[in-house]
């Protein structure tokens, strides 16, 4: 990722002094470490810079978006090198409300004439971005920032068969943010028209995958197949699912505990037929999957309860 931080030197902590929470109400002085382990993305506004709105919020809110519950963390700063009359901090809680953004704000006026922001991190102006490495140094401090290399970062390493990139297996909380707040950035996505979706696909398979039906339970061979492999999405081919998370619900439909990783399965609330679920999609062709549940065994504690239609295995042709 191109940076500007050509030594990619050491982050220093933050001394910015009037900050507010994910919720609007006013916290004790942020420091890293609040921001976790992993990454951080810093982003640096002015209310009245058009830039700010015009590219800096929206690829902020994008990154936000992408990877939330991924191991980032992210703190938004107005840096008023000018204009403090009009970019107050009354102005932090009607930015943050305006971009739906449930991260802390920070307002830095600085010592003297510059933001103590821009003096320790050496920023330009606004809109700024820095990205700070797991390991508390500096790789990326400029105007813009790439957002598909940020967003890369979170996959770097990644093992399969583990759904979150940070190495820690999913929770039913994770899962519950994601149907709440928006999913995670699916690895790319496949939007063709419902004639095309309907132009290969059998009645059936159409019926569960494409208007979210369900089959009947006990009615396909793969809940008893436990051979190595993978299934991937009948609709467009994406693998979903390993054998090795595989396990006997004794529900009628087949389980597993975790999909391959936290970008393929998109999650969505269900509150129809009188219930409250958790509707589980493929995140590249929004195909019905079936539901998940919070009554799975270890390590996940989650039973990803999935019609046999919406899935292929690999290699092997299922009833």
């Amino acid at each position: 990722m191109p940076s500007v931080a050509s030594e990619h030197r050491q982050a220093p902590e933050l001394r910015v002094p009037y900050w507010i929470d994910e919720e609007g109400n006013p916290r004790e002085p942020l420091k890293l470490s609040d921001l976790g382990t992993g990454y951080k993305v810093l982003y640096c506004f002015q209310h009245w810079c058009p830039g700010c709105h015009a590219t800096g919020f929206p690829t902020l809110k994008r990154l936000i978006d992408a990877l939330r519950g991924r191991g980032f963390g992210f703190a938004v700063v107005q840096t008023v090198f000018e204009g403090a009359e009009e970019n107050t901090p009354q102005r932090l809680q009607e930015t943050q409300s305006r971009y739906s953004l449930e991260v802390p704000f920070g307002h830095d006026t600085g010592e003297g004439d510059q933001p103590t922001i821009m003096a320790d991190y050496r920023t330009g102006g606004t809109p700024w971005f820095i990205v700070i490495d797991p390991s508390g140094r500096i790789i990326h401090s400029d105007f813009r920032v790439d957002a598909d290399a940020v967003i890369a970062l979170a996959t770097k390493g990644e093992p399969e068969g583990r759904a979150a990139p940070d190495g820690q297996a999913l929770n039913w909380k994770q899962v519950v943010t994601w149907a709440k707040r928006g999913n995670p950035a699916p690895p790319r996505r496949d939007e063709r028209s419902d004639s095309a979706w309907r132009s290969f696909l059998t009645p059936e398979q159409y019926r569960i995958a494409r208007a979210k039906g369900t089959e009947r339970a006990f009615s396909s061979e793969m809940c008893g197949l436990f051979e190595p492999g993978r299934y991937h999405c009948v609709c467009c081919d994406t693998p979903l699912f390993d054998a090795g998370n595989k396990f006997d619900s004794r529900s009628g439909w087949p389980s597993f505990t975790q999909p391959l990783n936290s970008g393929v399965v998109g999650y969505h609330l269900d509150t129809s037929h009188g219930m409250q679920r958790v509707e589980t999609t493929c995140n590249v062709c929004d195909a019905h999957l079936g539901h998940v549940f919070q009554d799975g065994p270890e390590p996940t504690g989650l039973r990803y309860c999935i019609n046999a239609v919406s899935l292929k295995k690999a290699g092997h042709a299922v009833a």
